[in-house]
């Protein structure tokens, strides 16, 4: 008997949680064109390409937790300047960036960021493996840069491509 009623949860457990995944539905951020992982490298307009010797270097853009598609996260995970900043999107022409500084979300390192004329450029860059990625490109200002080069006002250009999960084609 008591084989019989745990056959019989067992039972119904099954048809119910498949008529579960029957109901199911799939949602796309609205962010999944410019959400990603890009390899960039950072450029100066005065001390030329990669001044600062980092190389390429991974971001990650994704959405925010309203995913409503007006903003995304940028993070650089620490492996450039130490920044996460919520950026204002168009999604219709794939464009981020603000007039107005943002605050860098990252504890104990609370500066004031601006990113400027962001774009993604869908599948814009041949890879080493043959792959077609998109690129980004964006501006940024940190409010300590101009301790590291000694220019008041200076930006960064970031560019790079997503990645595209080909060996040959990671930095």
């Amino acid at each position: 008997m008591k084989n019989s009623i745990i056959f019989l949860l067992i039972t119904v457990f099954l048809f119910t949680s498949c008529d579960l995944k029957d109901d199911f539905e799939n949602e796309e951020s609205p962010l999944v064109e410019m959400a990603g992982e890009w390899y960039v490298h950072y450029d100066h307009n005065v001390y030329g390409p990669d001044p600062f010797g980092a190389g390429y270097t991974r971001v990650v853009t994704y959405n925010t937790s309203a995913d409503d598609g007006n903003e995304m996260w940028i993070n650089d995970e620490g492996n450039f300047w130490t920044y996460q900043v919520k950026i204002p999107v168009d999604l219709t022409t794939l464009t981020f960036g603000s007039q107005d500084t943002v605050i860098n979300y990252i504890d104990g390192y609370d500066i004031k960021v601006l990113v400027r004329n962001g774009k993604i450029i869908k599948d814009a860059s041949t890879r080493e493996s043959g792959a077609i990625a998109d690129s980004i490109y964006f501006e940024m200002w940190f409010e300590d840069l101009e301790g590291s080069t000694g220019i008041a006002g200076d930006t960064l250009i970031v560019s790079g491509y997503r990645r595209t999960g080909f060996l040959e084609d990671e930095p």
